[in-house]
């Protein structure tokens, strides 16, 4: 919690209004799914971060971006609300490794797939990392089009 106003500013730095994510429900994401809420950290200062709940369905539903509950020690569908990198410091593989991170912690719980809804700007970068686009997703988040993409572990 003492890096929430980073955390928040990065959030704010890299999706629009509509898109972003509450400090609600940044708060309740924190104290409830530690275990799948990573940081990257260059010499002392947060500079971007993943998060996302596990779950039981194949596709992220809107009703996670409000709504947290508890991951499971074992199992399910890990799935990624956020990826953020300060734009600062882009371009230098932070994303892909914070990506490849949660996807390992993933395995490790046999967590049965990764999930995550994209802009279409940004399919080539997951299908990059070895995700399959699953076309284009029921959210109606921020009032844009989203892509499900999947990855199976």
């Amino acid at each position: 919690m003492e890096d929430f106003d980073r955390i928040m500013e990065i959030e704010q730095l890299s999706f629009t209004p509509e898109e972003a994510a509450t400090e609600v429900a940044f708060v309740n994401r924190i104290r409830m799914i530690p275990d799948s809420f990573l940081v990257a950290v260059e010499e002392g200062e947060i500079v971007g971060f993943i998060n996302g709940p596990v779950m039981d369905n194949a596709y992220i539903t809107d009703d996670l971006f409000s709504e947290t509950k508890e991951n499971p020690d074992n199992g399910g569908v890990q799935s990624i609300l956020g990826l953020a990198v300060h734009p600062t410091h882009r371009k230098k593989g932070i994303a892909s490794r914070l990506l490849s991170n949660l996807e390992k912690d993933a395995a490790l719980k046999n967590r049965t797939a990764v999930t995550l809804t994209c802009l279409d700007a940004l399919i080539p970068f997951y299908e990059k990392h070895g995700y399959q686009n699953d076309g284009v997703s029921e959210s109606a988040h921020g009032g844009e089009v989203w892509y499900n993409m999947t990855k199976r572990l």
